[in-house]
């Protein structure tokens, strides 16, 4: 089972003066029972109870409610006419940006016991007594209130929805700057230095979602903080 719905709104100003830029923005929701053939960071995609399929429909893993894209090139004046070295070191200069603005995507908890008694696996899910999204440090020591989670009775299923606690979001701005070098015969070289996460953000993936572990709820890893690359394209 699966559904989406969605609306983007878009602004673009097309090239005028060397400047153009675009921007969208996606407000979203999708749901289904299983967001992946396999196990992902975010869920098992296994149903808990095999008799309550009803019970696996909630918000996806990849459901981002809120998405903004943004993008900007603009072409820097030419230090004037003329052939000489002056007029070729400062022409043919451009900047381009990409910004990308995500809230957070759902991820479900899930025991590391075999609580219901029904043979090993990673789908079972503890009871839940309040939203965890609310009164959660928002750290990477503890991102959401595990407190809000409680052991079910032995030999039942929790009542935790799947799904049930958001992720951090994601926030980046890539840049670029190039220059282009007019050789003979229409060729061109195309220098490029490339910046990604420019801000150098620390955008966390997703907590400990195994309840009732020493570390449930804190977050060991990111995403690639700012990197660089340099390029070289000949064009013929």
């Amino acid at each position: 089972y699966s559904i989406f719905n969605g609306v983007t709104f878009r602004a673009e100003q097309r090239l005028s003066h060397g400047l153009a830029t675009t921007a969208f923005y996606t407000l979203s929701k999708a749901v289904d029972d299983a967001s992946d053939p396999g196990g992902t960071a975010f869920e098992a995609n296994l149903p808990q109870d095999v008799r309550n399929m009803a019970a696996e429909e909630a918000r996806s893993s990849f459901d981002h409610r809120h998405r903004v894209v943004g993008s900007v090139t603009y072409a820097l004046p030419g230090a004037g006419g003329g052939s000489g070295l002056a007029s070729k070191l400062g022409s043919g200069w451009q900047v381009s940006a990409i910004v990308l603005v995500e809230s957070g995507a759902p991820f479900t908890i899930n025991l590391g016991t075999d609580r219901a008694n029904i043979g090993a696996g990673p789908a079972q899910r503890p009871n839940q007594t309040c939203d965890p999204n609310e009164g959660g440090a928002k750290t990477a020591q503890q991102w959401f209130n595990t407190r809000c989670f409680a052991r079910q009775p032995q030999f039942t299923f929790g009542d935790a929805p799947r799904n049930s606690v958001l992720a951090p979001g994601y926030a980046s701005v890539d840049t670029a700057i190039q220059k282009d070098v007019a050789l003979s015969s229409g060729t061109r070289v195309q220098l490029r230095w490339e910046i990604f996460n420019l801000l150098n953000r620390s955008n966390f993936d997703v907590p400990n979602r195994v309840a009732f572990t020493p570390n449930f709820g804190r977050i060991f890893s990111a995403k690639p903080p700012r990197q660089m690359q340099f390029g070289v394209k000949v064009l013929f």
